[in-house]
């Protein structure tokens, strides 16, 4: 491959990363480097490798949702049930939240700089070599969500005494992808309604 070859292919990942929005706000991750010879899996086979946990955690998100939102729509009964449901899943997600929480590595934690469909940036003490494949993990405890993929590192740059780190995903699922972009639109929601308050708190800031 030769050196236009290369800045093409970086201009082209850091292209598709940006293809989604990223919402600066911190969230917790795994990130694992994996070894130079590490092969990225095929589809199928990166979904037999999804922890069983992160796997229930989307089938419930979804299933959630839509069950709620479907349920509130027959009426004041419906309403109720819906909030009886709410409660219940409260309970369940609290109970998920300490099971998904065993997956979360100490060593390989970091919290990010921004995240959305397109990958993640953050902070770390040691570089790492550029096209190195990662096995990365998302805990949003907001969506009550988690997410496990992989990720390949398109930039990495000193800013102060670390480096700033950003990785693209190469292999998620679209549910998991839509989950991200969902939670990326509500934390931009809270940031522009904690926005609001502070400017009515203080109108001549």
């Amino acid at each position: 491959m030769t050196t236009d070859d290369t800045t093409q292919t970086a201009a082209q990942q850091m292209a598709e990363y940006r293809e989604y929005y990223a919402i600066k706000e911190p969230i917790q991750i795994n990130v694992l480097p994996l070894d130079a010879d590490s092969q990225l899996p095929d589809e199928e086979s990166f979904l037999q490798e999804v922890p069983e946990v992160f796997r229930l955690a989307s089938e419930m998100h979804g299933a959630d949702a839509q069950s709620i939102a479907a349920i509130r729509n027959i009426g004041d009964n419906g309403r109720l049930i819906a909030d009886i449901l709410s409660q219940q899943n409260r309970k369940l997600n609290a109970l998920l939240g300490y099971l998904l929480s065993r997956e979360d590595a100490s060593e390989y934690r970091y919290q990010t700089l921004e995240y959305g469909g397109g990958g993640v940036s953050y902070l770390a003490d040691a570089a790492l070599p550029l096209q190195q494949l990662v096995e990365l993990k998302l805990f949003m405890p907001d969506e009550s969500a988690a997410i496990f993929s992989y990720a390949r590192v398109i930039d990495c740059l000193p800013e102060g005494e670390q480096q700033r780190i950003c990785l693209l995903f190469e292999r998620i699922s679209d549910d998991d992808r839509e989950v991200i972009v969902r939670a990326s639109l509500h934390a931009q929601s809270r940031l522009l309604k904690k926005r609001a308050a502070e400017r009515n708190t203080n109108p001549s800031a």
